[in-house]
């Protein structure tokens, strides 16, 4: 006589389970074989800290004179000054005082150079340097034009009508507004276009530099 339904399902059921663990055992039965099993106690990847974003510090040169105290030592000596590591961000205007003195002659040729990689600017007078000075150029997006210009127009008390903010001393080189004159000089760009000097410095070019004087602007 046939079995109840219900009884024939607990039998298959039974069956299936021995035979399941019987080939458990008999093969050291593997889920993960073929592959790389989880690592399930694994530490995570370590949190690397990222460095904070790069900052510029500008110190504004000095107008008056005054030097910071890491400036004092600095040689006297224009070739040991030139080659020194401090050349680069150094506040301090050199200065031939013999060489100044012959630029008031008439007769003296007088011409600039501006360095805008080393935020430098040097005076010559009958090809001998006179004076290496700060300066402080153009940014990117108002970069200061590179080439050579002349002084067309002196203005000692100018002022901007674009920006609205006075540009004492003003040397103008292109009729669009770049010029030289007394401002803030940092050791970065930082202008609109124009080379800004410190009073000390822009007090000597203004007065011997004459209009039609030399100025290059080089990288």
């Amino acid at each position: 006589m046939p079995g109840k339904p219900h009884q024939k399902a607990h039998a298959w059921l039974a069956l299936g389970s021995a035979i399941g663990l019987a080939g458990c055992a008999a093969a050291d039965w593997n889920p993960w074989q073929g592959q790389t099993e989880p690592e399930w106690d694994a530490a995570p990847p370590p949190i690397v800290a990222q460095p904070p974003p790069r900052v510029i510090r500008c110190r504004r040169a000095a107008r008056n004179g005054e030097l910071p105290a890491d400036e004092q030592s600095i040689p006297q000596d224009y070739a040991a000054f030139r080659s020194s590591a401090a050349y680069r961000t150094s506040l301090r205007t050199w200065q031939d005082a013999e060489q100044l003195r012959s630029s008031s002659g008439s007769g003296a040729q007088r011409s600039v150079v501006i360095e805008l990689g080393n935020q430098r600017g040097q005076y010559f007078v009958d090809g001998r340097l006179a004076m290496d000075f700060p300066v402080c150029t153009g940014v990117p997006t108002h970069p200061t034009p590179t080439g050579f210009f002349r002084i067309c127009e002196k203005d000692r008390h100018h002022r901007s009508n674009l920006y609205h903010c006075a540009m004492p001393l003003f040397m103008r080189l292109t009729y669009d507004g770049i010029g030289l004159h007394v401002g803030d000089v940092f050791r970065v760009p930082a202008s609109h276009g124009c080379i800004r000097l410190t009073r000390e410095a822009c007090a000597t070019l203004f007065r011997d530099l004459p209009h039609g004087a030399e100025v290059c602007i080089r990288p």
